[in-house]
């Protein structure tokens, strides 16, 4: 009989949801929410309960031993020790040499990466400025005077006159003739007037001045960052030597015996 009824179907079951005047307070509480909210507040009333039966129970002259010799007090409150073991000398020295090669190794990627970084600014750097405003100086040593006299740094550096001032980006004139040859090739970009050409300068020369800019703020953090991993791996290296034995106070120093006159 119990399966023909549940072979039938049912109508399905609604809950009854919270009225519109009510809705501030939230939604309705069902049978099952007031149960689970009645558990919970029945457990801790009656843990409390028990709690003050086990304190009215309690007699004042209770003592143990463990009471003054393995707890401690700070400011009245008894702090009880949780087992935890110190590290051995030799494995917080183990622990401290490997954080020091760690720290070496990121030391050693900054300062590739500051390398890689001075090289792309000095690339971008045209005008041959330093970053303090200076103009650059690009010193030759000669062997004699005479040589120093007929010195040309147009032959020197076989580039053209034009780029002689510059300190980076000094391109030679076989770059420049590959740069030629690719500047004649046809094409609706090679016929320009000359204020669009100024225009191509002056829009490429912003492009470089940002870009480099935006590599010396890069160079600028990456330098402070290696400073403190620097730092942080001397205190490592401080830190680990204080674990060692140390250098000792070793024998007295003896005066050999000499004649005096």
């Amino acid at each position: 009989m119990s399966s023909m009824r549940n072979a039938v179907q049912r109508r399905n079951h609604k809950e009854r949801a919270q009225p519109l005047e009510r809705s501030k307070w939230g939604l309705l509480e069902k049978k099952k929410d007031y149960k689970l909210r009645s558990k919970d507040y029945n457990a801790k009333k009656a843990r409390l309960k028990a709690l003050q039966e086990k304190a009215n129970a309690r007699n004042p002259d209770e003592f143990y031993y463990s009471m003054t010799n393995s707890q401690r007090t700070s400011k009245g409150i008894h702090i009880v020790d949780r087992g935890n073991r110190a590290l051995d000398n030799d494995t917080v020295k183990l622990l401290k040499t490997q954080d020091v090669g760690y720290l070496r190794v990121k030391s050693a990627i900054e300062k590739k990466a500051i390398e890689r970084l001075e090289v792309e600014a000095a690339l971008l750097n045209l005008d041959g400025v330093s970053t303090s405003g200076k103009k650059r100086k690009h010193t030759v040593f000669v062997e004699s005077r005479e040589e120093a006299r007929e010195f040309d740094p147009v032959k020197h550096f076989d580039t053209v006159p034009e780029l002689v001032n510059r300190a980076g980006n000094r391109l030679r004139k076989e770059q420049l003739a590959e740069i030629e040859l690719e500047k004649q090739v046809p094409g609706e970009n090679r016929q320009l007037n000359g204020k669009q050409k100024r225009l191509q300068k002056l829009q490429e020369r912003k492009r470089r001045a940002k870009a480099r800019e935006g590599k010396l703020n890069e160079l600028v953090q990456r330098m402070k960052r290696s400073e403190e991993l620097e730092k942080a791996e001397r205190e490592l290296v401080l830190q680990r030597e204080r674990f060692g034995k140390g250098v000792g106070l070793g024998k007295p120093g003896k005066f050999s015996k000499e004649r005096k006159k």
